[in-house]
């Protein structure tokens, strides 16, 4: 056991605090310390409470959400609203007993709209959060990511802070209904006993303690950091949540708490911290909460609605052309061109109506120029949220059935894999003399060592064997199957959004990084830490594509070689990484952030998991089997303007010639009762409050969603591997695998035999 100090080891080694990180105060005194309790709390008497408890794994139950950075992908001192919101997200997920779906709430409209209760990325009080969140509600991060910003860096509180989502034509709008969360009640607890009361009784709490540069830098997983040597003058300053305690080996008595450092850091995130019954975190205080449960009281996976396709309106029912009113502001938006937009209070976190036209907000989207009125809104002592409602100059009311088969606004991410014009051989018994032939994703480029004249010849060799699932003992699939609830068990990582903070064309990233997490989750069998693979290092590293578009056969290519890394390596920004220093430098795949001097660099190291195996697929059978083997596929679709506006049901539309502009994942399959029809559950990546929950039942066959469908099987390690943050070792035309294979399988499957040094868990060299 090692127990740690601000400079020592029990074993008495000294820790030198060598390249300590920045960490600034990032937690205030409440500026309004009262509290709401209007039930007694939870008491157990100290013979009644356990030796230790840990709601990461409760009866083999995984409690706890994922985790989040506030180092990612900006500097901001937000430890108050992550510990905050990470505390209610865990409550929540407790209170629904682990049930889908995932609920990961926001710390953004506490940095941004939350101008009475802290100073945004400068810190900020958790009473005072908790009371925000009871009369404002907060949402979840599909409608509202983190962004590395707040308040006191100019952030301005609108509309779409709260939620909003963006298409390919630049705008971004505030969904017609989303879900918003508020706490009922809210104190304060003091002292060991009674900590463990209120966390084992009803979860997690929020606890205050002085943290500096030694405790970041220095601390190591499996110790146990002691903050009892800190001077008595020392201020708690930092906000951390604990969910747990235990008793080390050696009788050492220790919290568990989570920080928003990132997963890179401690133990997935997380460190023992020494318990007393008088200690500086004991005396500091926590602050727990409970949630209203209003907002997911009619949540059901299979929503009894019958989905109808969109009536075919005429020119009568149209909206005709709208009004100017006073009131408009011109913006920039991310296509360039000038928007004129309404603006209006939006009152508490609600809108109170559905729409007409856009909201602008995002990084890359609407920004107001200096001067404009909505900056000096931002300045008064507590705005409440605006909407910016864009001023349409025409409005169409006619909407006739080509334009609900019209490609989706928020498709675009699907892009063809351009076929090489020069292909080198992929039979192995025949090669290409031409050493300018290309391969397609999916193989190397290798020189054939069995060419008869002794000739340099070159070869495209498959990289992996693509094993499909055996179906050697005739199973019967089952008539439905569905990964949300598999003995009332979910088993999917948390829904996702790949449009906000602006619009990126990365479906492709999102698809097969969610499926991959997914798997990774069934093979751990749902156990913590939780799985979140970052769909940005893929954009960033061109794994597949861009925001532009790519293929989901790309990323399992990708991470077979180099594999995939955790959100809080590199959060979501929607963005392309352009800063290149050579291909994929250390900083596009894992990086955090401090308000230091260095501000942000590439981490040391980090985990990563790979891809061992990767393949496409044939058939409703194939695929279905696949699924309910292995776990989720990720397939291509034709998202329309009318999947655009799918609300709940088991969806279909007849579209000629339909052609694929989308990627998503397939987690499971049903039946419709009455009718019979089958349907695909389909997972999507336009936010939580699209469709049901983020997905769709969509029918068997419809806009060819089962026509281009493939495979990623995570490695054996499921926990990941640590390893270096260093440059990628890339070969050239001189530097190939010597290729000693046998004849293709003739039923089309790969070769048996494999390059040396392929494997998924080491790099290869490969031509590019």
């Amino acid at each position: 056991m090692l127990l740690f100090t601000l400079t020592t080891f029990a074993s008495g080694l000294v820790v030198h605090h060598t390249d300590a990180r920045f960490i600034a105060p990032c937690a205030l005194k409440s500026r309004n310390a009262t509290e709401e309790v209007y039930t007694p709390l939870p008491r157990f008497s100290a013979k009644d409470l356990p030796v230790s408890w840990d709601w990461r794994d409760v009866d083999d139950e995984n409690m706890v959400t994922t985790d989040r950075s506030y180092s990612n992908p900006k500097a901001c001192a937000g430890c108050w609203a992550f510990a905050t919101v990470h505390t209610l997200s865990d409550r929540i997920k407790i209170q629904r007993k682990a049930a889908f779906p995932e609920v990961n709430l926001s710390p953004q409209p506490l940095l941004t709209c939350g101008y009475d209760i802290g100073n945004g990325c400068r810190g900020g009080g958790v009473i005072d959060a908790m009371r925000y969140i009871k009369e404002k509600g907060i949402t979840d991060e599909t409608c509202s990511p983190f962004t590395g910003k707040g308040h006191d860096t100019g952030d301005i509180c609108l509309g779409s802070t709260v939620c909003s989502t963006c298409s390919a034509n630049g705008a971004c709008e505030i969904p017609k209904k989303y879900d918003t969360f508020h706490v009922e009640e809210f104190g304060t607890v003091t002292g060991e006993d009674a900590m463990k009361s209120e966390i084992k009784a009803r979860g997690p709490v929020v606890c205050h303690m002085h943290v500096n540069e030694a405790f970041r830098s220095n601390y190591r997983p499996g110790a146990v950091w002691d903050f009892s040597v800190l001077d008595e003058a020392a201020e708690p300053n930092h906000a951390a949540e604990i969910a747990g305690w235990g008793v080390d080996a050696d009788g050492t008595p220790y919290w568990i708490a989570r920080f928003a450092f990132g997963t890179n850091w401690g133990e997935h995130g997380w460190a023992k911290l020494h318990r007393s019954a008088d200690g500086h975190i004991e005396k500091a205080g926590c602050v727990w909460a409970t949630v209203n449960s209003d907002a997911w009281k009619d949540w059901t996976l299979y929503p009894s609605v019958k989905y109808t396709s969109p009536a075919v309106r005429t020119p009568s029912d149209g909206l005709g052309v709208v009004k100017a009113e006073p009131g408009y502001l011109t913006l920039r938006g991310s296509d360039g061109k000038m928007h004129e937009y309404l603006v209006q209070e939006l009152g508490g976190m609600r809108p109170s109506k559905a729409r007409h036209g856009h909201a602008m907000g995002g990084e890359q989207a609407a920004t107001p120029e200096d001067g404009s009125p909505a900056q000096e809104e931002a300045s008064i002592e507590s705005p409440s949220p605006q909407y910016l409602i864009e001023r349409p100059f025409i409005i169409d009311g006619h909407h006739s059935t080509s334009e609900y088969n019209k490609p989706s606004n928020k498709a675009g991410g699907h892009k063809a894999v351009r076929k090489p014009e020069n292909l080198c051989s992929t039979y192995s018994m025949v090669c290409s003399a031409d050493p300018s032939c290309e391969c397609e994703t999916g193989y190397y480029k290798a020189l054939d060592s069995r060419a008869k004249d002794n000739s340099t010849c070159y070869l495209c060799v498959p990289k992996v064997p693509g094993i499909q699932v055996s179906n050697e003992a005739n199973e019967i699939l089952p008539e439905s199957w569905d990964w949300r609830n598999v003995d009332g068990k979910n088993y999917l990582s948390f829904t996702r959004n790949q449009h906000n903070p602006s619009y990126c064309g990365g479906c492709w990233a999102f698809a097969s990084t969610s499926a991959f997490a997914d798997r990774l989750t069934i093979r751990d069998d749902r156990r913590w830490p939780n799985k979140a693979i970052s769909p940005q290092q893929v954009i960033n590293c061109r794994g597949g594509g861009d925001c532009y578009g790519g293929d989901k056969y790309g990323v399992y290519d990708f991470f077979y070689t180099y594999g995939a890394v955790h959100d809080t390596c590199r959060a979501y920004t929607a963005t392309n990484f352009d800063d290149f220093l050579g291909w994929c430098p250390a900083e596009a795949r894992c990086m955090e952030c401090t308000d230091g001097p260095d501000g942000c660099k590439a981490t040391a190291n980090y985990r990563t998991w790979h891809v061992r195996d990767f393949a496409r697929l044939e058939g409703a059978d194939q695929i279905k089997r696949e699924i309910w083997k292995r776990g989720p596929v990720g397939c291509g679709v034709d998202a329309t303007k009318q999947m655009d506006d799918y609300e709940g049901g088991i969806f279909y539309q007849d579209k000629p010639n339909p052609e694929i502009n989308h990627e998503v994942s397939l987690v499971g399959w049903g039946q419709d009762p009455d009718t019979k029809d089958e349907y695909w559950i389909m997972r999507n990546s336009w936010g939580s409050f699209w469709g049901e929950h983020g997905y769709m039942r969509i029918k068997l066959g419809t806009l060819l969603i089962d026509s281009q469908c493939s495979w990623g099987e995570p490695g054996e390690n499921v926990r990941g591997k640590v390893v270096p943050n260093v440059p990628f070792a890339v070969g050239n035309t001189k530097s190939l695998v010597v290729a000693n294979y046998v004849e293709m399988d003739p039923k089309g499957n790969a070769v048996d035999l494999h390059p040396a040094g392929g494997s998924a868990e080491e790099s290869v060299e490969i031509t590019i």
